[in-house]
């Protein structure tokens, strides 16, 4: 009998791709991130023979490319990848749309009343109702568009339905309601701060869930948290400046670090202590933190342009939490900038502000 011989192991059979680009972006490659591929500086990758997805982003997501690459034979492959002509076109119409305001950002303080009473009478409420004399006051808010984010990178929103906020993040005397009628037994620590008529706090966002939840089932209507899109088209109320009342953290507008009010950087103030934006609401800014419905994302690539949380992708242990506290430094009170928590967090300057969706 003749010896066998083993048989040889075939090794697989590769090319190598050659990526160059003519403006920074990140890549991925078959759903493997590859990270960021820099204008002028060529990336090789070595990959089987086949058929590869390929996919690039700029930095700011305002342009994404995908397509096939298909390596046939055991050979280098140069890919250009061609995006400043087109993210130029797309920049230029960008900055045409969301350069100047719009929507609501072009309506007077007269106006923006006027849509909330109109918007109001349509849903068959006042501008201002409650749902009973133990739950929160809520404020109705128009439809309309603004732009989104820091003054260097917005984009439109356009919030397509009117929605109602409360007046005044949920306060100690409606989470005690909650309590005594409620199934629920926890009761947030109070700082050894006295007063029902302050913010409820060291609530987590799965807490603040469970509240609207059971908020829902009490009255027979859809309570919620807010969308990040509608929180901000909330807090800036036809605004463009840093701060609903203008650029500058001035003198007593919130309670945040320098701000000037007799709690900054010692507690939370009893809601409704500062005067309102334009809608009616109170404590947008500063005093503490609000958990809002969606998940942390790094930026807003990709986020949904029409007020609906985003709700999938990004950091599923995180979520977003906007209008500083009682401790939070200016920058940090200010109507465009974002902040995550873990959801199962309870802090001292962690509190909820309702929203309820319209019929």
């Amino acid at each position: 009998m003749e010896e066998q011989k083993p048989q040889e192991t075939g090794r697989s059979r590769e090319a190598i791709l050659l990526l160059k680009t003519d403006m920074d972006c990140r890549l991925m490659v078959n759903s493997d991130n590859h990270g960021a591929l820099q204008q002028n500086t060529p990336l090789s990758i070595t990959l089987p023979l086949g058929s590869h997805l390929i996919n690039v982003i700029t930095q700011d997501g305002l342009l994404e490319k995908e397509w096939t690459q298909d390596l046939n034979n055991e050979e280098q492959v140069v890919c250009l990848i061609q995006l400043a002509e087109e993210y130029a076109q797309l920049q230029a119409k960008r900055e045409e749309e969301v350069g100047k305001p719009l929507g609501i950002e072009c309506w007077s303080a007269d106006q923006i009343q006027q849509e909330q009473m109109a918007a109001a009478t349509e849903a068959g409420l006042a501008k201002i109702f409650r749902d009973g004399p133990d739950f929160p006051e809520m404020v109705v808010i128009p439809a309309g568009s603004y732009r989104r984010g820091e003054a260097f990178n917005k984009y439109k929103v356009t919030i397509t339905r009117p929605f109602a906020i409360g007046k005044y993040p949920v306060t100690v005397a409606e989470w005690k309601c909650y309590v005594e009628k409620g199934e629920i037994s926890y009761s947030p620590s109070d700082n050894d701060w006295e007063g029902d008529n302050l913010p409820v706090t060291n609530v987590s966002w799965f807490d603040a869930q469970n509240y609207v939840r059971w908020l829902s089932t009490q009255t027979g209507k859809t309570y919620r948290l807010l969308s990040e899109a509608e929180w901000e088209y909330a807090c800036r109320a036809g605004s463009v400046t840093e701060y609903y009342w203008g650029d500058e953290i001035g003198h007593n507008n919130c309670n945040c670090q320098d701000s000037g009010s007799e709690w900054s950087r010692k507690r939370a103030s009893p809601v409704g202590s500062f005067s309102p934006n334009i809608f009616g609401l109170h404590d947008m800014l500063g005093n503490v933190w609000e958990w809002l419905e969606d998940i942390w994302h790094d930026n807003y690539e990709r986020a949904p342009t029409d007020g609906k949380p985003w709700s999938y992708d990004g950091n599923q242990l995180g979520r977003v939490m906007r209008g500083g506290s009682w401790s939070s430094f200016p920058r940090y009170a200010r109507c465009a900038h974002r902040h995550g928590s873990v959801p199962t967090i309870r802090n001292f300057n962690f509190g909820l502000r309702l929203a309820r969706t319209l019929p």
